[in-house]
């Protein structure tokens, strides 16, 4: 595909100035967009996300891209579809309002089939459900469950132990579970630093208990150092976060 710049609006008469900067795109500028074929615009997609990994940020509006996603979301290759949501994710990171109206006009169409627009969805909205925002839970059917109290094997550890947890998850209704930890803790300098992960996505029976359990590694990286100090644990269940416990970390 290649994309030709017409020059022939460009040409000034001596002594005039340009009317606005090249880099602010109008609607004359972005009219191509909608005049690609559908093969032009599953290859535009992805070059036009706003956060695109390792490349520069290009002078668009975040959302310039969405008459492309709106021709592309129900096209049959996953890579297509898988661009779509990616690029909807980014700009969630900015307008999610704008991201969650997009995908309930989607949903609404029946255009696309439920597996395929439930991929979409849940990749779009990913980091909203890591951020807890209620409404990315409720769009995608998460409703309330009940924990037990989270339960540590070990509270004194060292750099390199096993950090061991278990709770219980119940549910009154068949539902879907969408599960993070947190672990927070602060910097020498003093800064509050707070990671989460990834523990389980499953669905609910109801009156039927769901046991949890994981062993996450406490080790220091190349970009984190886990210093001794105070830390606390937390489970986060469909953008709802329980009740933290503590432990600590020791100097070995």
């Amino acid at each position: 595909m290649h994309l030709r710049h017409d020059t022939t609006h460009d040409v000034l008469a001596p002594g005039s100035a340009p009317t606005e900067p090249h880099c602010c795109p109008t609607a004359r500028s972005l009219e191509w967009l909608h005049q690609m074929t559908r093969g032009e615009n599953a290859r535009i997609a992805p070059v036009t996300r706003p956060l695109l990994p390792c490349a520069p940020r290009i002078s668009l509006p975040d959302d310039v891209a969405l008459p492309v996603l709106e021709q592309l979301y129900g096209d049959s290759s996953t890579y297509v579809r898988t661009s779509v949501a990616n690029h909807l994710h980014d700009l969630s990171v900015t307008q999610p309002d704008l991201v969650l109206a997009t995908l309930q006009r989607w949903k609404v169409s029946g255009l696309v089939p439920d597996k395929h627009f439930a991929f979409i969805a849940r990749q779009a909205l990913r980091s909203r459900l890591k951020k807890g925002w209620p409404d990315a839970y409720a769009f995608l059917g998460y409703a309330p469950v009940e924990l037990t109290p989270l339960v540590l094997e070990r509270t004194e550890l060292v750099d390199g132990d096993t950090l061991s947890f278990s709770a219980t998850l119940t549910t009154t209704a068949p539902v879907p579970v969408h599960m993070m930890f947190v672990i927070s803790s602060t910097t020498r300098t003093g800064k509050p630093r707070e990671k989460l992960y990834f523990l389980l996505r499953s669905t609910g029976k109801p009156r039927e208990k769901l046991p949890l359990a994981k062993d996450h590694v406490l080790r220091s990286t190349s970009t984190v150092e886990l210093t001794p100090g105070a830390y606390s644990i937390a489970l986060q269940v469909n953008g709802r976060r329980f009740p933290e416990v503590t432990f600590r970390v020791r100097k070995a």
